[in-house]
C-alpha cells in the first residue's frame, strides 16, 4: 500500500511544471521600459493581484535575485504567467512568458504588463 501511495505522489509531481519550464517557452512580450526594474516588477505584481478571472485574482508573487525580478502568477500546475524584469541602460527589460503554449493568455493580463512598462 505504501508503494502505491508513493507512486501516486510521484506521478502527481511529474505532472507539475516548474518556473524554468515556463521560462523556456518563447517570450510573448519583449519590452523595454525607462522605469527601474523594481518599479516595473512591483507594478506588474500589484496589477495582476487586482486582475480577476471568473471572480478570482490572477495573483502575483514577486521574487528577486539581486537586481533582477520575476513576477509569477501561479496555477495549480505551474506558474501560468511569468515576467522577468532586469535592469538595462536607462531602465529595464521585460520578458513575459506564458506556460500554456497551446492557449492564448488573457488580454487583460498582457495589458497589465504593457501598462506597467509605459
Amino acid at each position: 500500500m505504501r508503494i502505491l501511495i508513493g507512486a501516486l505522489g510521484l506521478a502527481l509531481l511529474a505532472g507539475c511544471a516548474s518556473v524554468s519550464e515556463t521560462r523556456s517557452n518563447p517570450s510573448l512580450l519583449d519590452l523595454k521600459s525607462q522605469k527601474p526594474a523594481k518599479d516595473v516588477a512591483e507594478c506588474i505584481r500589484d496589477s495582476w493581484q487586482s486582475t480577476t478571472v471568473l471572480g478570482a485574482s490572477v495573483g502575483g508573487i514577486l521574487q528577486s535575485s539581486g537586481n533582477r525580478y520575476s513576477v509569477l502568477a501561479p496555477d495549480a500546475q505551474a506558474p501560468l504567467h511569468l515576467v522577468d524584469v532586469e535592469p538595462s541602460n536607462g531602465g529595464s527589460t521585460v520578458r513575459y512568458h506564458f506556460y500554456r503554449t497551446w492557449q492564448s493568455p488573457l488580454e487583460r493580463v498582457i495589458d497589465a504588463v504593457k501598462a506597467c512598462v509605459k
